[in-house]
């Protein structure tokens, strides 16, 4: 389709641009063709030979001026042209899901920081903290377990001990209540059977 639009002085530029010069290119070289097509072919006897020719000639030339100044406005036009934003990082948006509670988004925005690096130290702390929240203590302990390993992980030693101190802490907390529950349970249970 662009080949057949390249064909066409303007039809590209406004395909690919959307601009009206290019419109205004097409549309010029539109009219004087359907001119020069209505005059060759539905009244062919006002031309003779030599000037039939001659409206082919300047139809041949309009579009080499045409073409040429399609192409000048399109380079123009690429020049102008924004170019394409940078990745945009995803932590502060991470970090706005997460302080407002919104876990899913935060771990969307974090899963994807990761995929992204998978040794972003920062991410990880705080899908560390994320999993805690969401009581996923088994895979807090392993991606804090993997956050150790690393090498550039020693600036952010006290945040991570701190982080496995709180781990723990819930997850001792989460034992006990399951603890608590059991002979509840089973105290019931015993009632039923006697």
């Amino acid at each position: 389709m662009n080949y057949v639009a390249g064909l066409w002085p303007g039809a590209g530029g406004v395909m690919r641009q959307g601009r009206w010069s290019f419109l205004m290119i097409a549309l010029v070289y539109g009219f004087v063709l359907c001119g020069v097509v209505t005059v060759n072919f539905y009244w062919s006897e006002l031309l003779t030979g030599m000037l039939r020719w001659g409206t082919y000639a300047m139809l041949g030339l309009l579009w080499l001026v045409l073409s040429g100044q399609s192409a000048r406005y399109e380079k123009r036009c690429n020049h102008l042209r924004l170019p394409p934003p940078p990745n945009k990082d995803m932590f502060p948006d991470a970090q706005h899901h997460y302080l407002q509670g919104n876990w899913f988004e935060a771990e969307c925005c974090l899963t994807m920081l990761l995929q992204k690096n998978p040794r972003d130290i920062e991410a990880m702390l705080m899908l560390a903290t994320l999993y805690r929240h969401k009581e996923r203590f088994d895979e807090a302990e392993n991606l804090l377990r993997e956050l150790e390993r690393l090498e550039d992980a020693a600036r952010w030693k006290f945040e991570i001990r701190s982080e496995k101190r709180k781990l723990i802490a819930a997850n001792a907390k989460r034992s006990k209540k399951s603890v608590k529950a059991k002979p509840a349970g089973h105290s019931s249970e015993q009632a039923e059977a006697a």
